[in-house]
């Protein structure tokens, strides 16, 4: 059984599809990434519990892998890589960019994806999420307005990404937030069971499930 199938088998109401599988997709498409360097500087993050977010690694994004990504998904607009981390267990919320977002899986995850166009009156239902399993190695492109948040982990209870984004995204606003806009280029809806995206005054929108992933630990 391969660790695709076990995850399915052990997430039966979850349907979770694979870049091998599944390349190109409404939300998002396979991205041709030079995944060695982000794999190798990945080695050096320990990551804990708690999730955290890096917007902007200085030495990744001057890196020619990080450079190339810029030209082929975004057409040298500048460019930020930077580090997302830790133990995420659940769903929490969902988030949109209006603009292309490239995650490298540096440990096997699994993304929860959707579509902005289900989201109505400012409410979305997580039923209507699906997983996509990335391989350590693997880089997918997210379409402007697909639906995101942190990685899952597939085993180990930890997960390591590298974020590439345009230059400023997931910023503070100058102008402060404002409903579901967070930061720069960043707008959320956060689930009532995330404590503290409600605590930080997230916009309460993702209503269902919250949905966790069964690994393979």
């Amino acid at each position: 059984m391969t660790a695709l199938d076990a995850l399915r088998r052990g997430n039966p109401h979850l349907t979770i599809l694979s870049l091998a599988e599944t390349p190109e997709h409404a939300l998002y498409r396979r991205a041709d990434v030079d995944a060695g360097a982000f794999l190798a500087a990945a080695k050096a993050i320990v990551p804990e519990e708690a999730n955290a977010y890096i917007p902007r690694d200085e030495a990744m994004s001057a890196s020619p892998a990080a450079h190339a990504v810029a030209r082929r998904v975004f057409g040298e607009l500048p460019m930020q890589a930077g580090w997302n981390y830790g133990g995420n267990t659940r769903m929490n919320g969902m988030e949109w960019h209006k603009s292309a977002e490239v995650v490298v899986a540096c440990t096997d995850v699994v993304l929860l994806l959707g579509s902005h166009a289900d989201i109505h009156d400012d409410a979305y239902d997580s039923a209507r999420a699906f997983g996509l399993y990335l391989q350590a190695g693997e880089a997918v492109e997210l379409h402007p307005y697909t639906l995101h948040l942190a990685p899952l982990p597939v085993s180990g209870g930890r997960f390591v990404a590298a974020i590439l984004l345009p230059e400023g995204t997931n910023l503070p606003l100058a102008g402060g937030i404002e409903g579901t806009l967070r930061a720069v280029n960043k707008w959320l809806l956060v689930h009532p069971d995330n404590r503290r995206g409600v605590e930080l005054g997230g916009k309460i929108g993702v209503f269902g499930e919250n949905i966790s992933l069964v690994g393979l630990d």
